[in-house]
């Protein structure tokens, strides 16, 4: 059963966990509306390659730095009062983003952005606090899928708004806007604070790091964790690029690429979120996480290396398909691994590590990636496909674990 909590301005009887889904799942909408403006719209400020790629990756780098310092203030002031600081800010930062007139002002609403989205660790702290034992698993899942659907749909949708608003970032802003406005709402009147914070849980410590790096297996795990995020921000950071670029095959304008490139990335999150949802829980029991990460891992990198060439219409979709088949079965497949390979005394703080190596492949991975796309447009998608190559080569130096398989969450980053 949900342990007692408290401070709920409404009492409305909903489940706490619904808060908790719809902040993480507006945090990261927000992370993912926002990439196919920034990459179109970066070129009419003059912003390319490292510029551009830094201004993608603000977002990350901010809540790479700031989840550590949220997770300790929310031991102290109570999840809640943190939770309703950081919708604030995500308000602000969605206002400024709609009304920017330079490179640099898309920046700082992105920095604002990420600070207020790396409160994803005080919503795992939260779920550690109002769940027992039993039932954490589950509920850490829901966190994990709010994740997921967040960080999937988000071009897609973005692309969408973008051509609602003829191209300007208006409707896309103010629709973030309001999504943050409807949260602090929910978490202001109806979510209740946690009656008893557990210090440290879904957050981390710098020594966690080396400890968890000792950890015989983990290590390698974390490895391949960080190898597949970086390698797919690849493609996530360049593909609206791509379409439009002129001296490329598609040579679509930056409208028709928005188009293209909602559809595409839409049907990869779909397809994600198909496998990691449903098929991987039922997969699981029968084969194991360890065969369905070689499995996947093999099907990463060739489709990845493809994708610039591939032709509209049907072979492209037949190629990202692939890639999102096999990116649902890899990400909860090694999620579920690191969180077995842990002991239960240091759950917390792998939660903390695996969350900030994502953010750290997320803020690296758009640098690298545009930095590579100014001198060949398909240079990011085989240095994507060859880094992928590591966590497919590492996948077979892992042991299926001889207990009975947690289920994988629902949904984790993708």
């Amino acid at each position: 059963m949900f342990k007692q909590v408290q401070g709920s301005v409404l009492r409305v009887k909903l489940p706490p966990l619904l808060g908790i889904f719809l902040t993480v799942f507006i945090d990261m909408l927000g992370f993912g509306l926002f990439i196919p403006d920034l990459q179109l719209r970066g070129k009419e400020f003059g912003a390319t390659g490292i510029v551009l790629g830094f201004a993608l990756g603000s977002f990350s780098l901010a809540q790479l730095v700031t989840a550590p310092l949220l997770g300790r203030m929310s031991d102290t002031w109570g999840r809640r009062r943190v939770l309703l600081v950081t919708t604030v800010l995500s308000c602000a930062a969605y206002v400024v983003y709609a009304h920017a007139t330079d490179i640099w002002w898309i920046v700082a609403s992105r920095i604002v952005s990420g600070i207020a989205a790396a409160n994803v660790g005080v919503a795992f702290a939260y779920v550690a606090d109002v769940t027992s034992p039993e039932e954490r698993a589950g509920g850490m899942g829901m966190v994990g899928a709010a994740f997921g659907l967040g960080f999937v749909l988000g071009p897609g949708i973005g692309a969408g708004l973008l051509k609602a608003g003829h191209g300007t970032p208006l409707v896309l802003g103010y629709t973030g806007a309001i999504l943050a406005i409807v949260n602090f709402v929910y978490v202001l009147l109806i979510l209740p604070e946690s009656s008893r914070h557990q210090a440290g849980a879904g957050g981390y410590r710098l020594g966690d790091f080396a400890t968890a790096f000792r950890v015989p297996g983990l290590s390698i795990m974390l490895l391949m964790f960080f190898a597949a995020q970086f390698g797919f921000t690849n493609l996530e950071n360049t593909f609206f690029l791509l379409l439009a670029q002129k001296h490329w095959i598609y040579r679509l304008t930056d409208a028709a690429a928005r188009d293209a490139g909602a559809i595409i990335l839409t049907v990869v999150g779909v397809v994600m979120i198909f496998m990691q949802g449903y098929l991987v829980r039922r997969l699981t029991p029968k084969d194991g996480e360890v065969k369905l990460l070689r499995f996947a891992y093999v099907g990463m990198a060739p489709s990845l290396a493809l994708a610039p060439y591939l032709p509209l219409w049907i072979p492209m979709l037949a190629g990202v398909v692939i890639l999102g088949i096999c990116t649902g079965l890899a990400q909860p497949s090694v999620s579920s691994l690191i969180s077995r390979s842990a002991a239960r005394q240091m759950q917390g703080g792998v939660l903390g590590i695996t969350s900030s190596l994502g953010a750290l492949a997320r803020f690296l991975g758009p640098i690298v990636s545009n930095w590579l796309f100014v001198r060949e447009p398909y240079y990011p998608y085989l240095l994507g496909a060859a880094i992928l190559i590591l966590p497919a080569c590492l996948a077979w130096s892992l042991r299926q674990p001889h207990s009975e398989p947690h289920p994988p969450p629902a949904l984790v980053e993708a």
